[in-house]
């Protein structure tokens, strides 16, 4: 019976409830900066889910990868931190995912594709793709590691406009520095805000 009143066109529970950008995710995206990117990216007021998201496990898994030799690691998969959707149609909006990187690309790799931003050791974002590369000095015994956020913007959303590689950069260093924090990292070289342009 409650499935049936669940589909009812006009039932209030026709709708999945879904949380602001601000609360999303543990909150990474509640500073301002990063609360504004993600409604400009999601859409104004929009209502947002996060299913699959997995942030505990993130935080479980950096740390073990912290305490792992450097000998014999292999690329590890992300793990999705955060991905979301709006509530109610379930359009998908974007997906962050955390992992161990065994180096820092160089920086020139196709930069005629990207915007390079002053956060972290390397930070680009593209028209679907951000990324921030950042070191992670945890307390000993761990060793110190260098971590990425990866941020994918779904095709179906169309937020293409003039200020979306800004956006999409910020809510990835959001994810970093709120990881970052759980962890303890010292050293990250991760800015608060919305990350500046590298200089050329």
């Amino acid at each position: 019976m409650m499935a049936a009143v669940g589909c009812t066109p006009g039932s209030d529970s026709a709708t999945p409830k879904g949380q602001p950008a601000a609360e999303v995710c543990g909150g990474f995206a509640k500073d301002p900066a990063a609360a504004s990117a993600l409604e400009a990216i999601a859409g104004k007021g929009a209502s947002l889910t996060s299913d699959g998201s997995e942030p505990e496990r993130v935080l479980a898994e950096l740390r073990e990868a912290a305490r792992t030799p450097q000998s014999g690691k292999k690329r590890l998969r992300g793990t999705t931190f955060c991905t979301l959707e709006t509530a109610g149609d379930e359009k998908n909006v974007l997906s962050i995912t955390l992992r161990e990187a065994l180096a820092v690309p160089a920086s020139d790799a196709s930069k005629e594709l990207v915007t390079a931003y002053a956060t972290g050791r390397l930070a680009t974002s593209s028209d679907l793709h951000a990324s921030v590369y950042f070191s992670c000095r945890m307390k000993a015994p761990a060793h110190e590691i260098v971590l990425v956020a990866e941020l994918d913007r779904a095709d179906e959303n169309e937020a293409d406009h003039p200020g979306i590689r800004d956006e999409q950069i910020t809510l990835a260093n959001a994810a970093a520095r709120h990881v970052a924090a759980a962890l303890g990292c010292a050293d990250t070289r991760l800015v608060t805000g919305v990350p500046a342009k590298a200089q050329p």
